[in-house]
């Protein structure tokens, strides 16, 4: 029955990601009329002024490494979500430091969870799981094998960052396979993220607002996909069950 619930969960989660960008889409539209247009060009220049501001004063040593420690910060308690430290990076360096960066941010990050869940165990990560016994399934053969689902977790927003690195910090695994699947199932949502950050003081333009897109969608259809496989599952374990009945 939970297995069935988590399944209904995901397809819901699936559609909002769905209408999320068809709003997104209704708002691109609504910026290109004229009347939106005259209102938003008188405040383009404050935001170019404050944009280049940061870029001459802010962006210094001092801040990669406020940026590094609020990664390693993360790991130990709830602070700045991860997408508004990469967009944070990237209104400060050229987009190319900033995704450098970020992606050392987030190995010291997932290094550091990794060793928390192997040295004392996944704790209330794995007993969250396991209330759904479909969805930790899937991660707990994914731990031993080539690590597909680890991937798509950390290539989609709504699995959390921290709990899957714990989990995975219980298995076998090695910490460089561990940190070349995250690093690289991670690597999209980072480059989105700085590409939203690299256009954050022209809030109104498509270079804003189309990246988020792709993400959402996508974050739909992977979501949509676990759903499937959940009850894939359980109308195999159904039939197998039979077949022994039988």
């Amino acid at each position: 029955m939970k297995q069935k619930s988590w399944s209904y969960t995901l397809k819901f989660m699936a559609l909002i990601c769905f209408l999320t960008v068809l709003a997104l889409l209704f708002l691109l539209r609504l910026f290109n009329t004229p009347q939106f247009m005259s209102w938003y060009n008188r405040y383009t220049d404050t935001l170019l002024n404050f944009e280049l501001w940061l870029e001459t004063h802010g962006a210094t040593p001092l801040s990669v490494l406020l940026i590094l420690f609020n990664y390693a910060l993360k790991a130990v308690i709830p602070w700045f979500p991860i997408p508004c430290i990469c967009v944070a990076s990237a209104v400060l360096f050229k987009w190319y430091y900033a995704l450098i960066i970020n992606m050392i941010g987030l190995g010291i990050l997932f290094a550091l969870k990794f060793y928390r869940g192997r040295n004392k165990g996944a704790g209330n990560a794995e007993k969250l799981l396991k209330k759904y016994d479909g969805l930790y399934r899937m991660i707990d053969e994914s731990r031993y094998s080539s690590g597909v689902v680890l991937f798509f977790a950390r290539l989609i927003p709504c699995f959390p960052l921290n709990s899957v690195s714990c989990v995975y910090g219980t298995t076998e695994m090695s910490l460089l396979k561990f940190l070349l699947i995250s690093e690289l199932g991670f690597l999209y949502r980072a480059i989105t993220y700085i590409i939203i950050g690299r256009n954050v003081f022209d809030p109104a333009s498509a270079s804003f607002v189309v990246p988020f897109m792709p993400l959402i969608f996508f974050s739909g259809v992977v979501l949509l996909s676990f759903s499937t496989a959940l009850s894939n599952k359980k109308e195999y374990k159904n039939n197998k069950e039979h077949l022994k009945k039988g």
